[in-house]
């Protein structure tokens, strides 16, 4: 197998399929708190200045749907954490999760009953 510093593309080697073959990810830069995360984003930044807590919400879960949630900034800390609310249910049986380091991020996909961190 050989990798090749391409950022456009990803190849698949022998016994290893990708899907889906084309498409890109949805990326958005969220700059005011609070920030709802919508089915239009699959990567939503968060870069909110100044360093100050910030409130994230998800919506109406659909099964098999990831969000990746990010510090874009490196401002997340534990006086001003990034706190990632579902619309309903819950996160690991959580009522929220919290990135809390700098640059830290969370991926999180719909079970059909409730967001799994991955």
């Amino acid at each position: 197998m050989s990798y090749s510093n391409n950022p456009t593309s990803i190849l698949a080697g022998t016994g290893i399929s990708v899907s889906p073959t084309s498409g890109t990810l949805a990326v958005r830069i969220a700059t005011t708190t609070p920030v709802a995360v919508t089915n239009d984003d699959d990567v939503v930044s968060v870069e909110v200045t100044p360093q100050v807590p910030v409130a994230v919400t998800l919506p109406a879960g659909v099964t098999g749907r990831v969000f990746n949630i990010k510090d874009g900034l490196g401002l997340a800390n534990n006086p001003n954490p990034i706190t990632i609310t579902p619309a309903a249910g819950t996160i690991d049986g959580a009522a929220t999760a919290t990135i809390n380091v700098p640059y830290g991020s969370l991926a999180l996909v719909y079970s059909g009953v409730e967001w799994k961190i991955l």
